[in-house]
């Protein structure tokens, strides 16, 4: 989905309006974790998820933290919906093998980092990791995930982005309330911003673009914030011509992408997009795309370990 202008406003008149329905969803939310038997393993699962609907950096985050933990020694398994994808898995993905029509857009970049399986059913791909020596599982997306026990609990928020209007979806971003969703978050990892209050731990990290020698771009990306991804071309001295903004998980017809691609001629300029867009490219289109590598850096690596070595047994 195209994430609306007003949910980061000021709470106006259509927020108001649609309040009732954000309720509704709160409210359907909290009714259905009631009945949930979150359900035990024998190794530890550690989620990643946020509380807002895109854009916060989790999928990066993800990967920092499965690289951190395999720095450590640890065989690292991420677990995944596969938003988008048909498989209903469990699948182990493979990059080389596997596309986005099958397993989604950020399992194939959750792959390349560690091994990641696809389970529309959680529960039953955290034992297919475990059946292939996992000795730790990353919950990729797990916050809103109750068939599960997660040992810890990690909450990803774009310090700049923050929580929006504070509103539930539709009225604004918020997947559940705030009040709800902070209560079974043991740890927040703000990325970004200015320093932010949240009335639990906070790690701190950045999100770091890799060097792109381009000259003039126009830019295209489907992102549920993705003002986050022309903020970052801009901070890199990057000439920003124009940009085009697809739904989240947009999918790529080639009317769009020939479009594109003749705007940028007119302007002498060229194309470039994020990983998560491109590898949803078609084959024939990749090589005229440039892509933006945004990875995310711990600003205290170390705490983040020990703070984990606290809660489990590594």
């Amino acid at each position: 989905m195209r994430t609306p202008s007003f949910w980061h406003e000021p709470p106006g008149v259509i927020s108001t309006l649609l309040r009732p329905l954000g309720w509704l969803y709160g409210w359907g939310g909290k009714v259905l974790s009631s009945f949930a038997k979150p359900q035990h393993f024998s190794v530890p699962i550690i989620s990643v998820g946020n509380i807002v609907s895109g854009g916060s950096g989790k999928t990066p985050t993800a990967i920092a933290l499965a690289l951190l933990l395999q720095e450590k020694g640890k065989n690292v398994h991420i677990v995944t919906r596969g938003y988008g994808g048909s498989v209903k898995g469990p699948l182990r993905v493979e990059p080389s093998h596997h596309n986005y029509q099958e397993v989604g857009d950020e399992p194939l970049l959750l792959a390349q980092q560690a091994p990641t399986w696809v389970a529309k059913h959680r529960p039953s791909g955290v034992q297919a990791a475990i059946d292939q020596g996992a000795e730790l599982i990353i919950l990729d997306d797990g916050h809103q995930t109750r068939s599960l026990y997660k040992d810890i609990s990690f909450v990803v928020v774009d310090k700049t982005q923050g929580f929006g209007n504070g509103q539930v979806i539709p009225a604004g971003p918020l997947r559940e309330s705030l009040s709800e969703g902070f209560k079974r978050t043991d740890a927040f990892i703000g990325i970004g911003g200015i320093e932010t209050q949240l009335g639990r731990q906070i790690f701190n990290a950045k999100s770091v673009s890799q060097p792109l020698k381009v000259g003039r771009v126009v830019a295209f990306c489907g992102l549920g914030f993705p003002e986050k991804f022309y903020n970052s071309l801009k901070k890199e001295g990057i000439d920003l011509i124009a940009k085009k903004s697809f739904p989240d998980h947009n999918v790529y017809e080639d009317k769009d992408l020939q479009w594109l691609l003749t705007l940028a001629n007119e302007h002498n300029a060229q194309l470039i997009t994020t990983r998560k867009d491109w590898v949803k490219l078609p084959k024939d289109w990749q090589d005229q795309v440039n892509v933006l590598d945004i990875k995310i850096e711990f600003e205290d690596p170390e705490g983040i370990y020990q703070f984990i070595k606290s809660r489990i047994n590594l």
